[in-house]
């Protein structure tokens, strides 16, 4: 397949209407007088009180009297950072306005889910897309023992890249989950693609920042930290894409992308940014783009 590039679309509050309530802590009023760390949702933010008798000042104006915690639960799946995630039980919808054209929706990190319902619909057209697809767990190795005896693994990534494109539409995702559920990312975006098609030979491996400390009597302590997933590929280019290519990456550059390497191998897809691009004019009529590709920490 050819490499495809979601660049996520930004999905403000005023495009969002949701099931999962916005309360993780009480609305900031001017008149109210507040201790210090006690906390209060403003503009779909959480902030944390500096100070004691903190009255009349402003979270999004004073950083003497505020600090910024991050986003409330419900907006915490379009943050495009999968270590936040939006929590819910027994199942959740949102309903999304972006007004652009979009093409492609997936979801990232997510746990608990049994189901994700899709429905894309337009006022002047109806109905334009309405699937469900059952998130079934999967055995960690291939074979008729490990499907039926072995342990197995609960998928944390949905992809639905056959949206239609109309400007105006509302799309709407159903969850189903168990009694806790959590989604890292939710993203929409146009679906871009790059090259040909991925050559064979495609590397993906993991970058580990966990710390090994040994002390002076040779006892050895593992620390588990994060990972980032990293991805090596290389892709068939028209000679006659060549700039478009480069000027599409160059556009793209330090920007959290999701990326469609294999529609056979999902574990290939990476959700993160491109390190580095070279692209090599050794044919006549085609070039090879080398790309290196670093996943989000996890």
């Amino acid at each position: 397949m050819s490499l495809k590039v979601v660049k996520p679309t930004e999905v403000t509050p005023a495009m969002l209407d949701s099931s999962v309530p916005v309360d993780d802590y009480p609305a900031w009023e001017a008149n109210a007088t507040y201790a210090a760390e006690q906390r209060v949702v403003h503009a779909y933010q959480v902030w944390q009180s500096l100070q004691g008798a903190n009255k009349g000042h402003g979270p999004d104006t004073d950083a003497a009297w505020w600090v910024l915690v991050g986003p409330v639960n419900r907006m915490q799946a379009f943050d495009l950072s999968h270590t936040t995630k939006t929590r819910f039980s027994g199942g959740a919808w949102f309903e999304i306005r972006p007004g652009a054209a979009i093409n492609s929706l997936a979801l990232l990190e997510f746990d608990g889910l049994r189901s994700v319902r899709i429905i894309q619909t337009h006022p002047a057209y109806g109905t334009l897309y309405d699937k469900k697809t059952m998130l079934w767990s999967h055995p960690n190795q291939s074979g008729w023992y490990p499907w039926t005896f072995g342990e197995r693994t609960e998928r944390n990534t949905f992809y639905a890249l056959d949206l239609q494109s109309y400007r105006g539409c509302t799309i709407r995702i159903e969850l189903e989950s168990a009694s806790d559920a959590g989604v890292g990312v939710i993203l929409i975006g146009q679906q871009q693609e790059i090259g040909l098609g991925v050559l064979s030979g495609v590397s993906m491996g993991i970058r580990d920042y966990s710390r090994k400390e040994i002390n002076q009597w040779g006892d050895v302590t593992l620390q588990k930290r994060a990972f980032s997933r990293a991805r090596s590929i290389k892709v068939l280019c028209a000679n006659d894409q060549i700039d478009n290519t480069d000027r599409l990456l160059s556009s793209l550059r330090a920007t959290p992308l999701l990326w469609l390497v294999s529609d056979r191998r999902e574990q290939v897809n990476v959700y993160g940014w491109y390190s580095d691009f070279s692209i090599a004019i050794e044919y006549a009529r085609n070039s090879i783009l080398s790309l290196q590709l670093e996943g989000l920490t996890e």
